[in-house]
């Protein structure tokens, strides 16, 4: 997932939260007042508290330098899911610990290379040594058919500053592109949690090695649309492609 967060815009979108978690009503207002979010924006972010649940600003990219400020010497807006129990970016203090960043979708750059191929139509039975150039990108909106609040599952590290207050990081959990989805987004697909799953995945007491099934799934549990859109995430024409949950085999 390298494209942007298509932001919650509205309060009433996030009631199913809003009546679990606390949060400060000024900032959020705040933060649902950008439409796009993009690597290194403040983003609205569930995470476990002593209290429960509290949804709070998080700055989009995990690593810091020890001041607090973003590292930008590798890109940790996202994080693999099959890496969040050995990786030393998580495992090292401050722990990651998993969050959750609702969203009412993403974007993604679907890349239509030379000769008009989409990524499909290249690959073959196998990853091709080198991918042919790039003509234009295609702009495309991701967003589940059923619900107009997507859960992004994540992770985050909570510091505090010189002051003493509290600052987080967090980033998105990605799986492994689905073979349906390379002419969309070949490099990864977001881990979205279903509302059930929200109270298990924020409790502190379960270990990340639990959810073991959840990270390593191939298949879509939810129903998705792809709309291709303009700048303004306006739809460019009618034409919507549809994916369909599938039971793991």
């Amino acid at each position: 997932m390298c494209g942007f967060i298509y932001n919650v815009n509205d309060f009433p979108l996030l009631e199913p939260l809003l009546d679990i978690a606390g949060y400060d009503e000024q900032e959020i207002r705040d933060i649902i007042r950008q439409q796009y979010l993009r690597p290194t924006d403040t983003v609205i972010n569930m995470v476990p508290s002593r209290t429960g649940p509290r949804l709070l600003g998080s700055t989009w990219w995990l690593a810091t330098h020890p001041d607090g400020s973003v590292n930008t010497r590798y890109s940790t807006f996202n994080s693999k899911a099959g890496k969040l129990t050995s990786s030393p970016l998580h495992t090292q203090k401050p722990r990651s610990i998993r969050s959750i960043i609702p969203a009412s979708g993403f974007c993604e750059w679907q890349p239509i290379f030379k000769g008009d191929h989409l990524y499909t139509d290249i690959l073959g039975d196998s990853q091709p040594a080198q991918l042919p150039p790039i003509a234009r990108k295609q702009q495309c909106l991701i967003q589940q058919t059923d619900t107009s609040l997507m859960l992004l599952a994540s992770v985050s590290k909570l510091r505090l500053d010189k002051e003493g207050l509290p600052r987080v990081n967090t980033s998105v959990i990605t799986l492994p592109p689905h073979r349906e989805f390379l002419d969309i987004h070949h490099k990864s697909f977001p881990l979205i949690l279903n509302l059930s799953e929200i109270e298990q995945w924020l409790d502190p007491t379960i270990p990340t090695s639990e959810f073991n099934e959840l990270l390593h799934q191939t298949t879509f549990r939810q129903d998705f649309t792809v709309t291709v859109v303009n700048e303004k995430c306006e739809p460019v024409s009618d034409n919507i492609v549809q994916f369909k949950a599938r039971k793991p085999s």
